[in-house]
């Protein structure tokens, strides 16, 4: 049961992550009365556990020796993993003047979010998938291991202008689900012939508890920013500033919060009779208080996930074959790395678009990946995937595919 309770721990729980946003948005200078927008994204990257693992728990199958070995022999001292799965709808009215401004029109969104990652130790990988049995005699290092988790729905208002497509919207969210945790020091160490242990740790771990589908409640902004740049005597280019979801969430539902920070010594049985079913704590002994771990019930108020990404993005409006798009992602986590990117943008045909792009951070290391974008009078379907080797490897470390559509009436 413990294994399984691990393997949750590494692959459920999260620091918060992020849209996906490398599958172009064009600048388009022509105005349309009527926008509508639908966009979704599923994706999945690590820094190292390999798509033959990681699919075991999404489709289910046998995990073999050579698979778990496999993922651990690319684990290093701290790794990273992350997902997200979440939607958007939007709905842009240029036709009407808002607050009688003939540049302005409006823009109304909404859309689910559920964001997890982690940063986790080698040893707790071990634990998880061999047990014990590996550790007998030394440390198992379980400090530095961090996760979270937040599932939230959004529904916005904002003001658009007309030509330039800036644009500003106002949200509000309500929370659905909410956990986080941080181990900042634990060691597990187990005497060589497993008859006593000793324990130390200092963390905490928190979740809303609350049976209620709402949580709580936010509030935060999006804005979508875009500067000229002239490059030469008739070649301008756009720099796009994004922010997303950026805003503070207050959880007002019942948040449980464990907390210790003590070292334990147990004698006499092994590490499978603490943490099996059946423990050597009598029935009227508390484990909570025997382990020194605390429990309180807290309201909390956090940061929104929420993302900052600055790039050159495709001119709709140029008559070049080829562009090229590059930018950063910023997210202030430390689960997260800035990461980079860059990809080349085709125009094969007036109804056809092609792309690849490549990048670097985020919850692994280097992507590539690569889109297509259909236009057909005045509707737009573009299909994406930034871990091209996760769709056709099971050595990769991910699985992404991002897909949008818009309709322009």
């Amino acid at each position: 049961m413990i294994r399984y309770n691990l393997i949750l721990l590494i692959l459920g729980i999260s620091t918060f992550g992020l849209t996906q946003q490398l599958l172009p948005i064009q600048h388009d200078t022509n105005t349309y009365d009527q926008e509508f927008i639908l966009s979704g994204v599923a994706d999945y990257s690590a820094t190292s556990i390999q798509k033959d693992l990681s699919s075991k728990f999404l489709l289910g199958g046998f995990i073999s020796t050579d698979i778990k070995n496999n993922s651990f022999d690319l684990h290093k001292g701290i790794n990273r993993l992350g997902m997200d799965l979440s939607s958007e709808f939007e709905y842009r009215n240029l036709k009407i003047n808002l607050f009688g401004k003939e540049k302005y029109g409006f823009t109304i969104k909404a859309g689910y979010y559920s964001y997890m990652s982690s940063l986790y130790s080698k040893d707790l990988f071990g634990l998880t998938f061999y047990g014990n049995e590996n550790y007998l005699g030394e440390n198992a290092v379980l400090s530095g291991t961090r996760f979270s988790s937040m599932s939230f729905q959004k529904i916005g208002f904002g003001v658009i202008n007309k030509k330039s497509k800036f644009n500003l919207s106002l949200n509000l969210y309500s929370i659905s689900n909410y956990a986080e945790g941080n181990i900042r020091e634990a060691e597990l160490f187990q005497s060589a012939n497993g008859d006593s242990l000793s324990l130390r740790l200092d963390g905490e771990f928190q979740y809303a508890s609350h049976h209620t589908f709402v949580k709580g409640y936010g509030l935060g902004v999006d804005l979508d920013f875009r500067i000229p740049v002239i490059i030469r005597e008739g070649k301008t280019s756009y720099i796009q500033f994004v922010a997303k979801n950026i805003g503070v969430a207050h959880i007002n539902s019942k948040v449980t919060r464990y907390a210790a920070d003590t070292l334990l010594t147990f004698d006499g049985f092994s590490f499978d009779e603490l943490i099996g079913d059946v423990n050597a704590f009598n029935s009227n002994t508390d484990l909570l208080d025997t382990l020194g771990i605390d429990s309180t019930t807290i309201t909390k108020t956090r940061f929104l996930p929420g993302f900052i990404q600055i790039g050159k993005i495709v001119d709709n409006m140029c008559s070049s074959k080829f562009q090229s798009f590059f930018g950063v992602r910023i997210y202030p986590s430390i689960s997260y790395i800035p990461m980079i990117y860059a990809g080349v943008h085709f125009k094969t045909t007036k109804w056809l678009d092609l792309g690849a792009n490549a990048s670097y951070g985020g919850y692994t290391t280097l992507r590539f990946g690569m889109y297509s974008q259909v236009t057909l009078k005045n509707f737009n379907i573009g299909i994406s995937s930034e871990d091209l080797i996760g769709m056709v490897s099971k050595k990769g470390k991910g699985q992404s595919i991002i897909l949008r559509l818009r309709l322009r009436l």
